[in-house]
């Protein structure tokens, strides 16, 4: 069995108090499951994977290197103590002792212009610990190449354009309350480059709804937007319920969220007093892929009739508006409907009924 030694290290760069991190021999890649279970038990997709790893242990699946296996702080003395004599290894000596090491130890790194070094030695000592894991475990080990391939799958000669995914390899949690997990995060590039900060965050997912009512005229809401501090005309929409309760988290697994055609009639009705027979799909698509991982779920609802009043939230203060298909264009032409996942909508929807 050769196993791929940066596989493991990618696996130890990933450790945390978060998730147990597990190689698969049959398929050689690395699962995870969370170390803290939500309200004693996992969701539908981690229990499954956590019974195959039960009925495989230790045949074909094998517990990687857990944060408390690293020693990050030993590897952070080490390096401190491999410094030459003098001002910067006393500061950093300093820096490592008492509550707050870690953030110290890393201003001071900044400060004295060696992240690069820290990173290649950090990196050295994360490949000594997947040696020897691998020769605990009795597996042979090679660098990057298996078959002619690089442990990622490109190719082992000459750079591998497909290769461009990112890694996460320390993540800070600037804001995490009821309503977002707000991170601060640092990434290495695929030419092994480490740059930070990458800000990103997670919050529910959500639904928005072109509807039109009986006489084919468009329902939209107003309402304060405080991102661009202005009032804005757009479609309804809203979160989906999670079942788990919480208002964030990157999880479209079976079972843990509201459906969202149910999410969209209830939004319709609760923001315009509305309701439809005719729904139909038109695209999920990320919110903002750039620094979120929620997903937006798009609906057109026809024909929509009076049913009753609104039922707004507590912290919804909204008016229903109704408007032509001419009006919204050129509210769109003017930069006056303000929201781009909206647009996206109106547009497939005025593709879908051309």
């Amino acid at each position: 069995m050769m196993i791929p030694l940066k596989m493991i290290c990618d696996a130890i760069e990933m450790a945390d108090d978060a998730w147990k991190h597990y190689l698969d021999i049959e398929e050689m890649n690395v699962v995870s499951l969370p170390d803290t279970l939500f309200m004693g038990e996992y969701d539908e997709e981690d229990q499954e994977l956590a019974e195959r790893i039960e009925e495989g242990w230790r045949t074909r699946y094998f517990a990687l290197p857990s944060k408390f296996d690293i020693h990050e702080y030993r590897i952070m003395e080490e390096f401190v103590w491999e410094l030459p004599q003098g001002r910067v290894q006393d500061s950093l000596e300093k820096a490592i002792r008492g509550k707050g090491a870690f953030r110290r130890f890393k201003d001071g790194v900044h400060r004295f212009g060696m992240e690069q070094q820290w990173y290649d030695f950090q990196e050295a000592a994360y490949r000594r610990i997947a040696v020897r894991w691998c020769e605990d475990h009795g597996f042979e080990y090679c660098e990057e190449a298996v078959n002619g391939r690089n442990a990622s799958g490109g190719e082992a000669n000459g750079r591998d354009w497909e290769n461009l995914a990112w890694k996460e390899i320390r993540t800070e949690h600037v804001v995490q309350d009821e309503w977002i997990d707000f991170r601060r995060s640092a990434y290495r590039f695929p030419d092994g480059n480490v740059f930070e900060p990458f800000y990103s965050y997670s919050r529910k997912d959500y639904v928005v709804i072109v509807a039109t009512d009986e006489g084919g005229r468009y329902l939209c809401v107003r309402q304060f937007r405080q991102g661009i501090r202005e009032v804005t005309t757009e479609f309804p929409a809203g979160g989906i319920e999670r079942s788990d309760g919480r208002e964030y988290g990157c999880d479209r697994a079976l079972g843990t969220s509201e459906e969202a055609l149910n999410a969209a009639k209830r939004e319709l009705l609760e923001e315009t007093g509305y309701v439809s027979d005719e729904w139909s799909y038109l695209l999920t698509v990320p919110s903002n892929a750039t620094m979120a991982d929620n997903y937006a779920h798009i609906f057109a609802a026809g024909n929509c009739r009076k049913f009753g009043e609104q039922r707004l939230d507590e912290t919804e203060f909204l008016n229903v508006r109704k408007h032509s298909a001419a009006e919204i264009q050129e509210m769109i032409d003017r930069g006056k409907f303000q929201q781009a996942i909206h647009i996206m909508a109106w547009l497939l929807n005025s593709k879908k009924t051309k």
